[in-house]
């Protein structure tokens, strides 16, 4: 407990650390302390140093530790919680969040909560007792409490910090990640008050908007589906930059970090509104101290140097840029496509932003929270929800996956609904089913049924018919749903048998086969809680649920700790 709480107070203060800096300087004297330094610290040529600092430690620090020489962020957090037999260090982890750290103080479209969570994840791998980084449940809470702690302070939204780790499936112990978060929060608001810092404030701006007429009802599902397509550019546009550095430099890792640190200073210099953080950026866009085509170009600038940086350096801190990159499409959008519905403009910002995060990381429940926790507008919660699912949907079928995963991919690991596929496919379904269930005849009266589920240990009956063929599943309320309405006077109403109550109900309940790996019930359980288990005669053997298949991966995962 004690670690969660330090783990949120050390993400609050890296946080805040480059504006406490600027405050400073802003009030000091002298020729290099005062506000000179803010000048010197945001010039693109800062660029460059920072690109220098991160080749030194490239190639006589960052090499000589343990780890992969590659480094994108999100996938590698990921990596850390399911490869517990490749070695990783606190160092590394400390020495790319003082690389976050000094880009996201220089301009380098890197938000400050990349420095925080970086810093934070190695600190909790410091302090945490060295066999624990065989547990993965321990590795999880390790990552998710960095996470939630430097969402917590650079959004100032708690619950969604909260949320976003169990969405993106990394999940974690849940009160390790509120602890971090409440105390991030805290220490961030107390420091904020205390030294008059800014932060992201567009209240004013959102006065007076209210949905009125068809155009602002299909808004969010035309803007959904715009970023949705948007973002699976992003991506793809992502991993052709990786690859591309990858062919051109090879096993040359600091020639890829200077290919992008030049390619980053160059836009600085080409376009320097894209130089400032994200978050100032889009407030100054929802003020209207921007112009559509000036939104897009900084849109632009700000989309190809967060490409470099992800695709050379790598980094946690794309929260920011990709809630600002939303956020820019949504304002432009409204501009252009509905010529600037009255108070609208704003709104449709943040409907983009939340629709960016749906899209890109997969994450739409978190991204409207974080909307609502940022804005307090109850009426911002329908558009943002409705694009945000939009988003992802559209994402979802045209079968692209999600930032993180497209690298996790490419480096060799594939994740199903947060596991590793890896596992699965080690495991079948017969090892995770349970087999003391009930089945019933097709032909039973609603009578029985309802006095057999009543003694089920699970709340789901399998229906087959006389060759014990598998037919459907019936579940508890369906049965005493019918049970209830049936009328006693009515003889007719005691012939209502199992197989009438199937097609009644419509449910279809896919099986998978005893003899399948585990991994072939993935993105089942997303529309069924139980799937009924056959052999391969089509006969009922088991029945498998969420909890069951998390247990046999659990037990796979602890016994592979084991042998390493």
């Amino acid at each position: 407990m004690a670690g969660s709480i330090l783990i949120g107070l050390l993400a609050a203060v890296v946080t805040l650390l480059p504006q406490i800096i600027e405050k400073f300087a802003s009030k000091g004297q002298g020729a290099f302390f005062g506000p000179n330094l803010l000048v010197w610290l945001q010039s693109p040529s800062m660029i460059l140093g920072v690109t220098a600092i991160a080749i030194l430690l490239q190639r006589f620090y960052l090499r000589q530790k343990d780890g992969s020489p590659t480094y994108d962020g999100l996938s590698d957090i990921v990596i850390h919680i399911h490869s517990p037999e490749i070695r990783d260090t606190p160092a590394r982890w400390t020495a790319h969040g003082l690389i976050s750290f000094l880009f996201a103080l220089c301009g380098g479209t890197v938000g400050m909560e990349g420095a925080a969570a970086e810093i934070a994840h190695g600190s909790a791998m410091r302090v945490r007792a060295r066999s624990a980084r065989w547990f993965e449940q321990r590795r999880r809470a390790d990552a998710s409490m960095g996470i939630s702690a430097a969402i917590s302070a650079a959004f100032r939204a708690p619950f969604a910090a909260i949320l976003l780790p169990l969405e993106m499936g990394i999940g974690g112990r849940t009160l390790s990640s509120v602890l971090s978060a409440l105390a991030a929060l805290v220490l961030g608001q107390f420091i904020s008050r205390e030294l008059g810092l800014d932060h992201f404030d567009i209240n004013g701006a959102l006065e007076g908007f209210h949905f009125s007429g068809w155009a602002s009802w299909a808004s969010p599902f035309v803007l959904g589906g715009l970023i949705a397509l948007v973002s699976i550019i992003f991506i793809q546009l992502v991993r052709y930059s990786e690859d591309s550095l990858q062919d051109l430099f090879q096993i040359k890792a600091w020639m890829r970090l200077l290919f992008a640190g030049i390619f980053l200073a160059l836009v600085a210099y080409l376009y320097r509104p894209a130089h400032a953080p994200a978050w100032t950026i889009l407030e100054e866009i929802f003020w209207s101290k921007h112009t559509a085509h000036e939104t897009l170009l900084i849109f632009l600038a700000s989309s190809f140097s967060l490409i470099m940086v992800i695709a050379g350096f790598g980094t946690l801190g794309i929260f920011w840029p990709l809630f600002a990159l939303g956020g820019m499409m949504g304002f432009a959008f409204n501009q252009w496509a509905w010529n600037a519905l009255p108070g609208f403009s704003v709104a449709s910002g943040c409907a983009g932003a939340a629709a960016m995060w749906g899209a890109t990381l997969g994450a739409p429940i978190s991204a409207v929270v974080l909307v609502f926790e940022i804005t307090q507008n109850q009426q911002l919660l329908l558009p943002c929800l409705i694009a945000a699912f939009t988003a992802r949907e559209v994402r979802r079928f045209l079968k692209v996956p999600t930032l993180y995963q497209i690298q996790l991919e490419a480096r060799g690991m594939k994740l199903l609904d947060g596991r590793s596929a890896a596992v699965l496919d080690k495991l079948t379904v017969r090892g995770a089913m349970v087999s003391d269930h009930e089945m019933v005849h097709e032909h039973e009266p609603v009578s029985e049924l309802y006095q057999r589920v009543l003694k089920s240990p699970y709340a789901f009956l399998p229906v087959v018919n006389s060759q014990g063929i598998y037919l459907g599943l019936l579940t508890a309320d369906i049965i005493q749903e019918a049970y209830e309405s049936q009328d006693p006077s009515q003889v007719l109403s005691k012939l209502v048998g199992a197989k009438d109550l199937l097609y009644r109900s419509g449910l279809k309940v896919p099986f998978v086969l005893a003899s399948d790996r585990l991994s072939a019930s993935a993105g089942l359980f997303r529309d069924f809680p139980c799937v009924p288990v056959v052999a391969d005669d089509r006969r009922v053997v088991g029945l498998l649920f969420v909890h069951t298949v998390r247990l046999a991966y659990d037990r796979e995962v602890a016994r592979r700790s084991l042998s390493l």
